[in-house]
């Protein structure tokens, strides 16, 4: 069916809201068919091909694999030697390839699953309990230690009714997909926008559970604090969500034991709330810090943060994508893109055709 408008002999153009709907479902159609692919493969099999991955991903992610050595030399200080962090690195790109093979294979697992391959290590989940009890609600914050999505899919398996928040880093194609697999235990996914913020204020005030990943700045936006003996900013977030709620801020840590999972449950908090909302949020950001400082270190090996959580140059006025990701690199290639350049030889740029022309398919869809 064709609109009266167009040009005889011209396609007519997708609308805005048709290409949106038509890209997210072929999204999770995508992250279905990827999951079941997983999850019928052996386990030795499908840990043995994700740690394939993730080496691959390490010999062949300049970028990420620079970010991931700044990241570790930080927190190891002078200490570390080039082949500790070299082994860490390698170790943190081994444990990202297993992460997203689990996650690819979760919607597959039931709640006895998470209960069989889930022990706590540190505390008990009476300290949620507890904080529960005071009927503000709870906000768990974490770090990108472990199979943490293994962990907030236990949480939401065990009946806590969740609400993650989740910043967009990669393109939306991909999120949907990424979206879809991490609320299949039940969980509602909402990103750091005016209404996901609304959402995770009710949720609250219904006594429910909010997560939030709290060990990088994504956006350079966050508030400064020391981090590891060095100057840094962290996401407010949570602790103004805590200060205005009353909520109890709960911090949790995950750890990949082999094929099993442990989760560190620490000390619990609360932000004070006085007339100075800008001592209350410092404060508060300080002990966030205290609490990923304890679960990073303790499982440096499987810290995988991609980004530079010490950026090695000042953000920018506006700032687009994460500093330090290859994200950076595609856009500096749209922009010159439009610049001029000198003409290519005609065996070039027959050479270069079908490639521009999956990439325009794959930017139209993404």
């Amino acid at each position: 069916m064709t609109d009266g408008n167009v040009a005889p002999g011209k396609q007519p153009a997708f609308r805005q809201e048709e290409r949106h709907e038509f890209r997210y479902r072929l999204s999770i159609a995508f992250a279905r068919v990827l999951s079941f692919l997983t999850w019928i493969v052996p386990l030795p099999v499908r840990m043995r091909f994700a740690d394939l991955v993730g080496l691959t991903f390490y010999r062949f992610s300049p970028t990420y694999r620079a970010n991931v050595e700044a990241n570790v030399r930080q927190v190891l200080g002078a200490v570390g030697e080039d082949r500790e962090v070299r082994q860490l690195t390698r170790s943190i790109f081994r444990t990202s390839g297993r992460n997203f093979a689990d996650l690819l294979a979760m919607p597959r697992w039931n709640a006895s699953y998470f209960a069989r391959h889930l022990s706590v290590a540190t505390g008990s989940w009476s300290i949620i309990d507890r904080a529960r009890e005071q009927g503000n609600g709870v906000i768990l914050i974490t770090c990108h230690v472990g199979c943490f999505d293994f962990i907030g899919q236990a949480i939401g398996h065990r009946g806590y009714p969740l609400t993650i928040v989740t910043g967009r880093t990669t393109s939306r194609f991909i999120f949907d997909g990424v979206t879809w697999l991490r609320s299949a235990s039940g969980s509602r996914m909402v990103e750091p926008t005016p209404a996901g913020v609304r959402h995770t204020y009710r949720a609250l005030k219904r006594n429910e559970v909010a997560v939030f990943v709290t060990d990088r700045d994504f956006f350079q936006n966050g508030r400064p604090v020391e981090f590891f003996g060095k100057r840094t900013t962290l996401p407010p977030g949570a602790v103004r969500i805590a200060r205005d709620t009353g909520a109890t801020v709960v911090p949790i840590v995950s750890e990949r034991a082999g094929t099993r999972h442990r989760v560190h449950i620490l000390d619990p908090f609360a932000v004070e709330k006085t007339r100075d909302i800008d001592a209350d949020i410092d404060r508060g950001i300080v002990q966030v810090a205290q609490a990923l400082e304890t679960g990073i270190r303790a499982h440096l090996d499987q810290w995988a943060m991609f980004q530079r959580v010490w950026p090695d140059r000042p953000a920018g006025p506006i700032q687009v994508f994460p500093p330090g990701s290859p994200i950076e690199s595609e856009i500096l290639e749209r922009v010159a893109s439009v610049l001029p350049e000198r003409k290519r030889s005609r065996k070039r740029r027959a050479a270069a055709w079908p490639f521009a022309r999956v990439r325009d398919l794959w930017r139209r869809l993404t």
